[in-house]
């Protein structure tokens, strides 16, 4: 997997392209995230349109990412998303976490709301430290 990031206003756009898979892939997610964590950084869009696909892992390095951010009082969405990975956000619930865009610039006119509390998460903290500790387990 690579990342190559943008910056629009104070939005990152982190690009992925290839597999997001296994530990190396997850690393290279929460590295980028947690960077942009110390910089103040409050809102990023993931850019799904160059995923090929996504294990347990790189959801849960998704899920991760978005309760790093949460911690920090930012936001996560995710752009072009493929259907196929829809399906999978889909089938584990977390389509209810994840701000979902069909682009990039939708989401990035969307983001204006990602920290204004606009969309409430209908899923508890505890919720997802249980879904994160079942992707970590399979």
């Amino acid at each position: 997997m690579k990342i190559t990031e943008r910056q629009f206003g104070d939005v990152i756009v982190m690009d992925l392209r290839g597999a997001i898979a296994g530990r190396k892939a997850a690393d290279m997610i929460a590295t980028a995230v947690r960077r942009h964590c110390r910089e103040g950084v409050r809102r990023i869009v993931a850019n799904l349109s160059g995923v090929s696909a996504v294990d347990l892992v790189g959801l849960g390095a998704l899920v991760d990412a978005y309760m790093e951010l949460r911690q920090a009082s930012a936001g996560l969405a995710l752009a072009c998303v493929t259907k196929r990975i829809h399906d999978l956000v889909v089938i584990t619930r977390l389509l209810t976490i994840f701000d979902t865009y069909d682009s990039v610039e939708d989401a990035l006119g969307g983001a204006a709301t990602m920290d204004t509390g606009a969309k409430p998460a209908a899923i508890s903290l505890m919720s997802l430290g249980m879904i994160q500790r079942f992707l970590r387990r399979v």
